[in-house]
């Protein structure tokens, strides 16, 4: 028998899977980190954590599957997207790296639209600017840090470190490179254009951009005595995390919305041909499908905003299930309470990294569970405020499918059902972005003709279907015109926050 391996390099932590060419997964396994807050709006992680993290977890699937190492037929990686990785001569991490979390950056995204302009700087890479992208952050370091800047051989991304140590061969790709803001979208290649207006060296940048199913190289014996894999194995290039769940969730169509709600969230959904808003308030990517793209509207505070209130408001260890039994009891709207979830700023569709996380409408009636449904609402609304964007845009969706945490609460899909108004349905992919960076690996050792045969084969949906509920419906659709005001009236003050240093 033939089985695939899938490592999902997170935020939150990495996870891995291990499928037959059917789908069925014979072991999963995950290690939790941190984030690194060295000052207030920065946000790092050492490389080196994830790669300890990658090792312990293949070797975990290895011993939980009982399988045997040579019918492990090919590695697939998908991972974080934006941050930046960077490497010295020597090829190794000289400093942490800076995740898509990091706000350090805002004054350059203001010098990039100044400099570019709006226009141009859409139809180059059919992306708004924001902190943490990896050309908003070379340029806060080549501003800030000069020495560690000068201190660059390479730039990449985090699942891209993790191949490079499985195989000792540095790339990139068409999907996580999309998120880089330094890559010509259309044509799926580094902007030369945009390098030479950023003064930035094209030398840093791994020197070609792949597909995503192509593979990158085979695996090390060094890491193969060590992980329990054997040597020679081929590991895909893979993907970005969004893209690799949409493939878990076959999410390879247009029509078809991805709704996650996981550390962040993101609606995906999928494009035949080339799209952008020229108002750039959402992102457009190219997939992992050769010649094909997808739009992506980005929030960036979704089930941290349940953790947060979890950890340092409620100070309680009550597990998320326990969250739904009480937000259960209390009624659709939080009787009046609404929370903005902009503890990181925002992105989609504000780009407003100055945006503060608000409740509005508390009063001595409230308790916990309230604000435990507030947050899980407002949340979704913020989704919401995405997807006006996307029917703007003429987008039409038939189908939603939920992923991430999120989709594992009965209640958050049944909010997503009704803030949406359309039908929520889920796939049985266990941990969708691992599997979709599977099915890559299938591909690229032939196990698929390409992905929609991988999907075909691998990704099911469940037959629970979470319809809306209509009397639901127009509470929802009454309270967000009320959320949308809100923000319009407290960006100025989120702005005089900022400048008074508060």
């Amino acid at each position: 028998m033939d089985y695939l391996l899938g490592i999902d390099i997170g935020t939150s932590g990495t996870k891995g899977v291990l499928m037959d060419r059917e789908g069925k997964i014979y072991a999963l396994a995950g290690r939790e980190y941190s984030i690194d807050i060295p000052q207030p709006g920065w946000a790092e992680q050492n490389p080196k954590m994830w790669w300890e993290a990658t090792i312990q977890v293949i070797r975990e699937i290895i011993k939980e599957s009982k399988v045997n190492p040579k019918q492990v037929r090919g590695v697939g990686l998908s991972g974080q997207m934006h941050g930046t990785v960077f490497l010295d001569k020597n090829l190794q991490p000289f400093r942490p790296a800076i995740i898509w979390a990091d706000q350090r950056s805002s004054s350059q995204c203001e010098f990039i639209y100044q400099k570019i302009g709006k226009e141009r700087l859409a139809e180059l890479t059919g992306n708004p600017i924001a902190t943490g992208f990896m050309g908003s952050t070379l340029l806060w370091m080549k501003e800030n840090q000069p020495e560690e800047f000068n201190q660059i051989y390479k730039v990449i991304l985090a699942k891209d470190y993790i191949r490079y140590k499985l195989t000792g061969n540095l790339g990139a790709e068409v999907t996580d490179a999309s998120s880089s803001l330094l890559l010509d979208i259309k044509r799926r290649c580094w902007s030369e254009e945009l390098l030479d207006i950023l003064g930035l060296p094209f030398k840093i940048l791994p020197e070609r951009v792949h597909e995503s199913q192509e593979v990158a190289g085979y695996l090390l014996a060094e890491v193969a005595r060590s992980s329990g894999l054997l040597e020679g194995i081929p590991v895909v290039y893979g993907g970005g995390d969004q893209s690799m769940q949409a493939v878990g969730n076959g999410v390879i169509k247009p029509r078809i919305l991805s709704s996650t709600i996981g550390t962040g969230g993101q609606l995906f959904i999928t494009l035949d041909k080339f799209t952008y808003d020229p108002k750039l308030r959402i992102h457009t990517f190219c997939h992992a499908l050769p010649d094909t793209y997808h739009l992506q509207g980005a929030i960036l505070s979704a089930g941290l905003s349940l953790k947060w209130l979890r950890e340092n408001i409620l100070h309680t260890s009550d597990s998320y299930p326990i969250f739904d039994e009480d937000v259960d009891k209390i009624k659709v709207g939080s009787e009046a309470i609404i929370f903005l979830p902009y503890l990181l700023g925002e992105r989609s569709p504000y780009m407003n990294p100055e945006a503060k996380g608000v409740f509005f409408g508390l009063s001595l009636k409230h308790h916990r569970a309230h604000l435990i449904r507030a947050v899980m609402e407002g949340v979704v609304f913020a989704l919401r405020d995405c997807l006006e964007v996307f029917k703007e845009l003429g987008i039409k969706i038939e189908q939603v499918i939920a992923s991430g945490g999120g989709a594992k609460s009965r209640v958050w899909r049944q909010i997503q059902a009704d803030i949406f108004n359309k039908e929520i349905s889920m796939t049985q992919s266990i941990e969708p972005a691992a599997m979709g960076a599977a099915i890559l690996a299938g591909i690229g050792v032939g196990i698929y003709k390409d992905v929609e045969d991988g999907c075909r084969k691998v990704v099911k949906l469940k037959e629970e279907k979470t319809k809306p509920i209509p009397e639901n419906v127009d509470i929802y659709t009454k309270q967000f015109e009320i959320y949308k005001s809100l923000y319009q009236d407290l960006k100025e003050d989120f702005k005089r926050l900022k400048e008074k240093g508060v």
